[in-house]
């Protein structure tokens, strides 16, 4: 008999939303040193998906909500191609949640948001990148950094921590307004534009200490002062926009508060919600952020949010809705509240750590969301030995905020490089 899966809480909207406008997908690379060799790359696949249960999933059709279901199908590896975080074609990659691509020397993983988050990605990475060493012939011990098939799976790395740790007791949180929105002109053919900087951390640690900030709050603090400056006070935008404040999402990782180590989603946002004045400083934009983060970042908040999360599935008249009406209703409730809460987000998946042996053979980590049209452009970031990587994803033509965003660290004498896939620049 087949092993299958409920969907954990924050999957559960996510098959409804598949669209080419809106993929719920995410990227996950490695640049290597030497260029990917692809049957070996086929290979490893295979051997971490042995110890990955959780991901060698198909998506089904319950009557009255979407599972996972074991894959019988062996995993597909291909050539990476021009578009970056395209909706997900099931069929086409053997009904998998996820696709394994190479170009050169990078290795990249790009994941549907039903399956896991950046957190459970990384680990998912890592282990591959492993299995790949060890069939290139090298020797690597993995010092209990990776999750081999020699690391006893723990029952808990499949568990829906959302609903484990739901306390029906906790006043949930409150309904977010509706946001400002970053306007422009899309790109045709649904193209994302992708800007990386790629730093030197020493130089960002510098930086953010400057202020007394952490990295988190600084880069968030960045992004939201330039916002205001490059587009909530542009001349051009509706007034009916700026009736709305600026709503920055950032993704944290609550694994660590909660003890858990699911491989499945379990992330939830802290939401700065902002209307500065036009002269507005980076100091007093910064306090803000740390005052949310102080706010939102403790374990009464998370439990909150965990309830409200969780307030659609307790539903007893949901629950037993066919799948069909569900998914209706979740397109409904989405357009109307989820489409409009958010203005931006910037997600930090931190520091990756990989066993010394490993260290040699890998260049940098990079880690991206893709754009949507309702929220064209998103910001991910990953640390790996002295690089930062910061990536900006956008669905709209105009850069005037990677560029401000960019100007600003500059300015701050962090030291970066900038690459990008925009053919314009």
């Amino acid at each position: 008999m087949s092993k299958w899966y409920p969907l954990d809480n924050a999957a559960q909207i996510f098959p409804s939303l598949i669209k080419k406008r809106q993929t719920n997908s995410f990227r996950l690379s490695a640049l290597l040193k030497d260029d990917v060799d692809k049957e070996s790359l086929k290979q490893a696949l295979t051997k971490t998906l042995e110890r990955f249960p959780t991901f060698k999933v198909c998506l089904k059709k319950g009557i009255f909500w979407f599972y996972l279901n074991e894959n019988i199908y062996k995993p597909t590896v291909k050539k990476e191609d021009a578009y970056f975080c395209e909706s997900q074609n099931f069929r086409r990659q053997n009904f998998y949640l996820f696709n394994v691509q190479y170009f050169g020397r990078r290795l990249s993983v790009e994941i549907f948001h039903a399956l896991t988050d950046g957190n459970g990605g990384i680990e998912f990475l890592k282990a591959l990148l492993y299995n790949y060493l060890l069939l290139k012939g090298y020797t690597i011990n993995d010092e209990g950094l990776i999750l081999t098939n020699s690391f006893e799976q723990l029952l808990d790395e499949s568990q829906d921590s959302f609903a484990y740790n739901y306390e029906k007791k906790i006043k949930k949180k409150s309904q977010e307004s509706k946001a400002f929105k970053i306007t422009g002109k899309f790109h045709a053919h649904e193209w994302t534009s992708v800007i990386q900087a790629i730093i030197e951390l020493d130089t960002l640690k510098r930086a953010a200490h400057k202020y007394n900030a952490t990295i988190t709050e600084y880069i968030s603090a960045v992004i939201l002062y330039n916002v205001s400056k490059t587009y909530y006070y542009n001349h051009k935008n509706k007034k009916s926009n700026l009736k709305h404040p600026i709503r920055l999402f950032v993704p944290i990782n609550v694994r660590k508060y909660f003890n858990s180590t699911t491989l499945r989603n379990f992330v939830l946002f802290l939401r700065t919600t902002s209307r500065f004045r036009e002269d507005v400083t980076f100091e007093e934009v910064l306090k803000h952020i740390k005052d949310t983060f102080i706010e939102e970042n403790n374990e009464q908040a998370m439990l909150a949010r965990i309830k409200t999360n969780m307030m659609l599935e307790k539903n007893v008249f949901v629950r037993f809705m066919p799948l069909f009406l569900k998914s209706i209703i979740i397109k409904i409730v989405f357009h109307f509240i989820g489409t409009g809460s958010n203005t931006i987000s910037f997600s930090n998946i931190g520091k990756v750590n990989l066993p010394k042996d490993m260290i040699p053979h890998i260049e940098r980590f990079d880690f991206a969301n893709g754009g949507s049209k309702y929220a064209p452009i998103n910001v991910g970031a990953i640390g790996y030995e002295n690089k930062f990587t910061l990536t900006f994803t956008s669905r709209i033509i105009e850069r005037k905020l990677q560029k401000a965003i960019i100007e600003h660290l500059i300015k701050d004498e962090v030291s970066l490089v900038c690459e990008t896939n925009d053919l314009e620049v």
